[in-house]
């Protein structure tokens, strides 16, 4: 599931620098859809703003568009 969360980020234009710490997200775009700071700790935890897109991408069906 993290990996496909991984690619949806990318897929909506984030920019991933890894590090020691974890994997942080920045995106270009700003407004309330497109929290800054976006982070997937080391350990797996995700950060608040991680947790909000994390929920918003678990009511994304991709596999529902597809077999329609």
């Amino acid at each position: 599931m993290t990996e496909a969360f991984i690619i949806w980020l990318t897929h909506l234009g984030y920019k991933c620098v890894v590090s020691a710490g974890g994997a942080q997200f920045y995106n270009s775009a700003t407004g309330k859809g497109f929290p800054r700071n976006v982070m997937i700790m080391a350990n797996g935890r995700l950060n608040k703003a991680a947790t909000e897109l994390f929920e918003e991408f678990k009511k994304y069906d991709p596999f529902g568009e597809v077999a329609a």
